[in-house]
């Protein structure tokens, strides 16, 4: 199985969208000098990240998957923003929570939202569109996959990291 999807009914209102979010630079500038020479230039090569380890926020979210070692963040992709493919390193989350096997790593995106005309999520070179809020798509370790806003309102996800039980 490389991917799986399912389906959360939502219980969170729009509250999301009034953190703040922070564009982070790419770790990996191998990854990013790849993505230039494919002619990815001019766009920011990310989204804006709001860190949730600390607030309650993620809670019911971690609790529904029941993952330990889980960790989450809220996304933003505003227009323009294009995350190229890519398999995720987890090296941070490695190193937090001491992990060697990387096979025990799993990763979630809930949409936050119902798609509109411009979002767009591809896994495994599937595409992905015309979800409703509280679909997710869930991967193991090193699925590669890619993400983009050339829509005209942002794009919101919630990413959980952890291993399951």
């Amino acid at each position: 199985m490389k991917f799986q999807r399912g389906h959360i009914a939502p219980w969170w209102d729009s509250s999301f969208k009034q953190f703040a979010y922070e564009y982070l630079p790419q770790k990996d500038p191998d990854m990013v000098a790849n993505w230039q020479a494919q002619g990815y230039h001019n766009v920011n090569l990310n989204g804006a990240i709001h860190n949730l380890n600390d607030n309650d926020y993620a809670q019911p979210f971690l609790d529904f998957f029941g993952w330990k070692n889980s960790g989450a963040a809220l996304y933003k992709m505003n227009t323009g923003d294009v995350l190229p493919v890519h398999r995720d390193h987890y090296l941070t989350y490695q190193r937090v929570f001491d992990i060697t096997d990387t096979g025990s790593i799993w990763r979630v995106i809930i949409f936050m939202e119902s798609w509109v005309t411009g979002h767009y999520f591809e896994i495994a070179g599937c595409p992905v569109v015309n979800w409703q809020a509280g679909d997710y798509i869930m991967w193991n370790y090193n699925v590669p996959h890619m993400a983009a806003n050339i829509g005209t309102v942002p794009r919101y996800t919630m990413q959980i990291t952890g291993q399951m039980v």
